[in-house]
């Protein structure tokens, strides 16, 4: 897979945790937060080529 693809499906799955933080109840919403940015920083380490995925 394109790496500048697999960045934005990463970045697409942070994005979405991030934004889901409110509306679930498995996790507290800063934690889900927390979850999400990390996420959305592995993508963009993905993106820029620091990381081989």
């Amino acid at each position: 897979m394109n790496q500048n693809l697999s960045a934005l499906l990463i970045g697409l799955v942070g994005a979405a945790i991030t934004l889901s933080a409110y509306s679930q109840t498995f996790i507290s919403s800063t934690q889900c937060i927390t979850v999400g940015l990390l996420v959305l920083m592995f993508g963009l380490l993905v993106r820029e080529g620091f990381i081989s995925f």
